[in-house]
């Protein structure tokens, strides 16, 4: 059983009194533990209490929470429950998809290459992909050759048997035609090893265990294929494929000739046909004389298989198998893509800087249709563009819309403000689009706000987290941080994908909140990030995740806090999705 002192002896060993801050000692009856906040990536500050059996697991789960806390902005760190409901979860510390244990932790600087990267372990299987491809493709391709082989042995022996028995009924009939000679050198039956090679291969490929190694085999695989077919005998056996029925066919007949031709031997009166002119007439209409020489379709077909194999520097290893499969037809079963689940990843700072600086470079009249976009007058952008108002010709036909479906106040109310003489300034530093002079003038430079931001779609080259909750409005406001549970029952993590539009103002221009004029405007420092909807693809995961978050309820401090017990704040299901450009999802 656990004393408080001992407890309270370990957490002071890493600077941690239970005064001021986490972690407390925690006591509920008779049992000890320890209450810990932690912060986590996606769901905020989660406080927990853990309960443990000996004093050596206290200092372990004390030391793995005070190296979190030190090294969570040096390494990329992440912490998570297996169960986010419960007040007491078991916590697992993961790096590079990797759980930690006291001793990785211990030894992360220096077993720093122990760890997976996470790019390097979908490349690995990327690799892997393609490498089982080419296996495939070698096993259809020493398939087909033997097939053909065995084909054309069974055609080469019906050829030989024929043309024995035209060369006997021949000579029957009369000598004196010149024996006909092979002009193809006969196959050499070899014994067929490929069944065993291919499980060779596959074992080979099975104790790979780097990337490099990988592609080094991959490169090995492509030359096999390529000699497998450059081989002067597969080459000729498909020649001799496509050869040998037109000579069996023509040795049949020959021989159905002679065969009629003793027979008129043996008549008294005899046909004027003369069979050395039939004969000749099956050889000049032969389709093998239509057929190059065996030795011109060899060159050839070399050529052919160097010029598709050619291509291999220009062609991602990681669809060079696709690429090979595709490129002949063959009908193989492809194993299923590798979903590339990494990207590399702003750190929020970096991002807000990069939209900042990409900002900077934007025209007058884009950023001045930021500004109008995460102002007060979003609300009239989205209801323009669900009317999809820049593709209307007239903006009276729009106006007679929104008038029918009482949504004019939002742009009546709208136009007030902005006509408001204490808005003169900050309208024509923020807002020198919009055009006062009337209320169609209005309307219409709010429509060519929608044209803009349509037409500027800036996009970054990484992936970024953010979380939103009004996810089904035509401008959807992205927040980096999530305080999107402290309102609300549900909540979207966003993980935004590489080239996905996106929007960035550095100002919020709202209506101040005064009592005794609310129409004035104000110009807020805030970095606000938002998308348009109609850019993007939104695809949720059918999992969701249910985060119960706890607060101190009872506690105890003399000499020190002891916390008694937790009670449930609020809950919030989480769904997580990923936004791609829809130009290119």
């Amino acid at each position: 059983m656990l004393v408080k002192d001992d407890v309270l002896s370990i957490l002071k060993k890493y600077g941690y009194n239970s005064l001021n801050r986490a972690p407390f000692l925690y006591q509920e009856k008779k049992k000890i533990g320890i209450y810990f906040v932690w912060p986590h990536k996606h769901y905020g500050n989660l406080e927990r209490v853990l309960f443990f059996d000996t004093l050596e697991e206290v200092e372990e789960e004390v030391y793995k929470y005070w190296w979190f806390m030190n090294n969570k902005k040096k390494f990329p760190i992440l912490v998570e429950f297996d169960d986010y409901e419960t007040k007491s979860p078991n916590v697992i510390y993961t790096y590079k998809e990797t759980p930690l244990t006291i001793d990785n932790i211990k030894n992360l600087q220096e077993n720093i290459s122990y760890f997976k990267d996470p790019k390097d372990t979908i490349k690995k299987k990327e690799l892997l992909r393609t490498a089982t491809i080419l296996i495939l493709i070698m096993k259809e391709k020493l398939g087909l050759q033997n097939a053909t082989y065995h084909k054309v042995q069974e055609m080469k022996d019906t050829y030989q048997n024929l043309k024995s028995d035209y060369k006997n009924k021949l000579s029957l009939y009369k000598k004196g035609i010149p024996e006909e000679t092979d002009t193809i050198s006969s196959i050499k039956e070899e014994r067929d090893e490929s069944e065993v090679l291919l499980l060779q291969l596959r074992d080979e490929l099975g104790a790979l265990k780097t990337v490099e190694d990988i592609r080094n085999f991959i490169s090995s695989l492509y030359t096999y294929l390529i000699n497998i077919e450059s081989s002067t005998a597969s080459i000729q056996n498909t020649y001799l494929l496509n050869r040998y029925p037109f000579e069996i066919v023509d040795l049949r007949k020959k021989i159905a000739i002679l065969e009629e031709a003793l027979k008129e031997k043996k008549k008294l009166f005899q046909t004027k046909q003369d069979p050395y002119v039939l004969l000749s007439s099956v050889d000049n209409l032969s389709q093998c004389k239509k057929m190059v020489d065996v030795k011109t379709y060899v060159e050839k077909e070399k050529k052919q298989i160097q010029e598709k194999y050619q291509n291999r520097e220009d062609i991602d290893e990681t669809v060079l198998g696709d690429y090979l499969v595709s490129f002949e037809k063959l009908n193989i079963e492809l194993p299923p893509m590798i979903e590339n689940n990494y990207y590399e990843e702003f750190d929020k700072e970096d991002l807000v800087n990069t939209l900042k600086n990409t900002f900077a470079e934007l025209s007058e009249k884009e950023k001045s249709a930021c500004y109008i976009a995460s102002s007060f007058l979003r609300e009239c952008l989205t209801i323009l563009i669900k009317h999809n108002a820049d593709t209307e010709l007239n903006i009276n036909e729009v106006i007679s819309k929104l008038v029918l479906e009482n949504q004019i106040r939002h742009f009546n109310e709208a136009y007030t403000i902005l006509d408001d003489y204490n808005n003169a300034k900050i309208r024509v530093k923020y807002f020198p689009i919009i055009k006062m002079r009337t209320f169609e003038t209005f309307m219409n430079s709010l429509v060519e706000v929608i044209g803009i931001l349509k037409n500027l779609k800036q996009t970054l080259n990484k992936s970024f987290y953010a979380y939103y909750i009004d996810r089904e409005k035509e401008i959807i406001n992205l927040y980096l941080k999530n305080i999107c549970h402290l309102n609300k029952k549900t909540s979207y993590i966003a993980r935004f994908m590489p080239n996905v539009p996106i929007y960035y103002s550095p100002i919020s221009i709202t209506r101040q909140l005064d009592i005794v004029n609310n129409n004035e405007l104000v110009e807020r420092p805030n970095d606000t990030i938002f998308i348009l909807k109609e850019n993007v693809t939104i695809k949720t995961s059918e999992e969701h995740k249910t985060v119960v978050y706890y607060e101190k309820d009872k506690t105890r401090k003399k000499e020190y806090m002891i916390v008694e017990s937790l009670k449930e704040k609020n809950r919030c299901t989480y769904y997580e999705d990923r936004i791609y450009n829809r130009d290119g999802e």
